[in-house]
């Protein structure tokens, strides 16, 4: 029973990084929330004034 729900737990963990990493090349925002705390926010607010 153990070996079943610690696979699980591997599984999920690979599952999160593998979003993550994928964001990540994509360039997008990984945080969650786009917010002032993140790297990226500066830059999604100057490219969404251009668009308007």
């Amino acid at each position: 029973m153990e070996v079943i729900i610690t696979i699980g737990i591997v599984l999920l963990a690979v599952f999160i990084f593998y979003k993550s990493a994928k964001k990540k090349t994509t360039g997008d925002c990984d945080c969650g929330s786009c917010t002032s705390h993140c790297p990226l926010y500066e830059e999604r607010k100057a490219n969404k004034s251009v668009k308007k």
